[in-house]
């Protein structure tokens, strides 16, 4: 039981039996103890995403087998690190879960599947790092389909508005990238970083046309690929870039040694 509900239960539990007994006792005034835990309720209320913070940070949750089975199955980053470091991205991911709402165009929830997909990219993009969270950008928006915007009329697949702190994913191509159907570009990794770049003002590396060449041949990442993958004419280099670095570390620096380096600096990791 979450501990919002728990105190609830706790606060409500002897309102009901005051109110019980004014309507049995008129005579007896129990005004002034029912006002204060009918307070006390509207005041969880108001509160209850600070304390079920508060009380997660005192008593980490547990993260249950079927996200650890998920993340093994379809998480190859996870499964590349230490006992340790997949015991502190568990807890990461449970903590980002907790801090970010998932909003979806079409039902009444995003199922836990498709946002633990998208909250572990977050994850990655500052798992070397002490502020992980990237609390300037909260909402995640899950259409079943490509969107329009009022920024673009063309139909694509993820956006990121950073004076709302929104991320927005079509649903089908972040599955299917997590999964491996087709050679997608990790567009929720670039969303993360896009907004992680924007929180701390980040500048990535550059890159000239045959280096691009060297993305494109060597991590099968041409710019046709972003693009499509995005579903827009434009994207940043810089961007797609990181992406391409935290999913392929070794070979990115072999490759391309120079930003590799200020990658690292920019990530720890």
């Amino acid at each position: 039981m979450k501990i919002v509900k728990l105190i609830a239960l706790l606060l409500a539990t002897p309102l009901l039996i005051l109110v019980l007994l004014m309507v049995q006792n008129p005579a007896v005034d129990y005004a002034i103890y029912i006002s204060i835990f009918f307070v006390g309720l509207v005041i969880l209320y108001m509160f209850s995403p600070q304390v079920e913070w508060w009380w997660a940070q005192r008593y980490p949750p547990k993260p249950s087998p079927n996200m650890i089975k998920f993340l093994k199955e379809h998480f190859q980053y996870f499964n590349q690190l230490s006992g340790a470091d997949k015991d502190k991205f568990l807890l990461r991911l449970n903590y980002f879960i907790m801090a970010k709402e998932f909003t979806p165009k079409v039902g009444k929830k995003v199922p836990v599947p498709l946002q633990t997909m998208i909250a572990a990219e977050g994850v990655r993009v500052t798992f070397g790092l002490e502020d992980y969270l990237i609390e300037s950008h909260e909402r995640i928006v899950i259409y079943p389909h490509p969107f329009p915007s009022p920024a673009y009329k063309k139909l694509h697949h993820s956006e990121t508005f950073h004076e709302d702190g929104v991320l927005i994913f079509a649903s089908s191509p972040v599955i299917n990238q997590f999964k491996g159907i087709g050679n997608i570009f990790n567009i929720v990794l670039y969303e993360w970083i896009s907004a992680y770049a924007k929180k701390e003002n980040v500048t990535f590396p550059s890159f000239d046309d045959n280096e691009w060449k060297t993305l494109g041949l060597a991590f099968m990442t041409p710019k046709a690929l972003v693009q499509a993958s995005i579903g827009l004419p434009t994207f940043d280099e810089g961007i797609a870039g990181a992406v391409i670095y935290l999913e392929q570390k070794e070979l990115f620096k072999k490759k391309l040694p120079k930003q590799a380096e200020q990658f690292h600096r920019i990530f720890n990791q």
